[in-house]
């Protein structure tokens, strides 16, 4: 399958083109980057088989692939998108764009949908959701890396019928999520020994889809952590109706089969350090006994499955193939 890549050299675009360069069933046929148009490839990747030079993103349409993976800043691909479609790709878009089939939701973190006419061919979804089907659609959106986590760990329980109440959401992620553009506070020299809280409660974007998820409100404070890469979430459900054995089976039925999800046993909490640079994912459930408040932690890599990783998941599923082609499990 012929594939290209909108955004290849941001972070979420690189490991998007790292994956896809050892991917058996596809060829890597374009890779754009604004900034590099005209460059050698190889002056960003070592992998063999990829196009001699990038391209503008504006060229992909003529590139004949058969799926695009936009990784390009939110609104910035809708009329990109637009071309590609009535070109005949599939898309795959890690920006916001099309993670809403509820306008309104994303008008209200986003602001005016840049192409609400292409609402009605997407679909967004969890592609470790078993029940999720892109079918045919033709632009998928995928998830923002925290609500990935917290699907991971709330979607299951959702769907076994508990009755949703309010959680608070302690989130922490590598230096990575916050982009590859220049700034100060992301300095080594700033970010080394330093944690350090971002956006208000409620106010992140990535709320919105978390909420949608869990169907009651969710309280969100995300922090960035010294490390390049990588997501916890620390999730507090306090009088919750399902115990940590419940939660263990939920999710163990949930994930039967999954290659990349792990439901760790009592007293073993996730590590990020374990899931680094895979689309691997860890969960584990604790209670505080004195006033019952479930707690529920998960780790990724938030440039593996929060993002690229994911998309990649997605790209198997969508064709029908095994959902670990291509992807590194451990």
């Amino acid at each position: 399958m012929r594939v290209a890549v909108a955004g290849a050299t941001g972070y979420s675009g690189r490991e998007l083109v790292r994956i896809l360069a050892r991917h058996p069933r596809v060829e890597v046929v374009a890779v754009a980057s604004r900034g590099e148009a005209g460059r050698p490839v190889a002056s960003y990747f070592r992998s063999p088989g990829l196009p001699e030079r990038f391209v503008e993103p504006g060229d992909l349409p003529r590139a004949g692939a058969e799926v695009v993976f936009l990784a390009l800043p939110n609104k910035e691909g809708a009329a990109l998108t637009a071309e590609l479609v009535a070109a005949g790709s599939r898309v795959i878009d890690l920006g916001a764009d099309f993670r809403f089939r509820d306008r309104a939701r994303y008008e209200a973190y986003y602001g005016p949908h840049p192409a609400p006419d292409l609402l009605p061919l997407s679909v967004n979804g969890y592609a470790d959701d078993p029940g999720f089907a892109a079918g045919e659609a033709r632009i998928l959106g995928n998830p923002g890396c925290y609500p990935t986590a917290f699907f991971l760990a709330m979607g299951p329980l959702v769907r076994s019928g508990v009755r949703p109440g309010l959680v608070l959401v302690d989130g922490k992620s590598g230096v990575s999520g916050a982009g590859r553009a220049l700034r100060a506070d992301l300095m080594a020299a700033e970010m080394d020994a330093n944690v350090v809280a971002y956006s208000t409660p409620g106010g992140h974007r990535h709320t919105a889809e978390m909420e949608g998820t869990w169907g009651a409100p969710v309280v969100f404070q995300p922090h960035l952590m010294p490390m390049d890469r990588g997501i916890e979430l620390t999730i507090y459900w306090p009088g919750a109706e399902a115990d940590p054995d419940r939660v263990r089976r939920e999710w163990t039925a949930f994930y039967a089969g999954n290659p990349f999800v792990a439901v760790l046993p009592e007293g073993v909490m996730p590590s990020t350090r374990r899931v680094y640079g895979t689309n691997a994912a860890e969960l584990a459930v604790a209670r505080d006994g004195r006033n019952g408040t479930l707690v529920c932690y998960v780790t990724i890599d938030n440039l593996g499955k929060g993002a690229a990783g994911q998309a990649v998941q997605h790209l198997n599923r969508w064709m029908g193939w095994p959902a670990d082609l291509g992807l590194r499990v451990d």
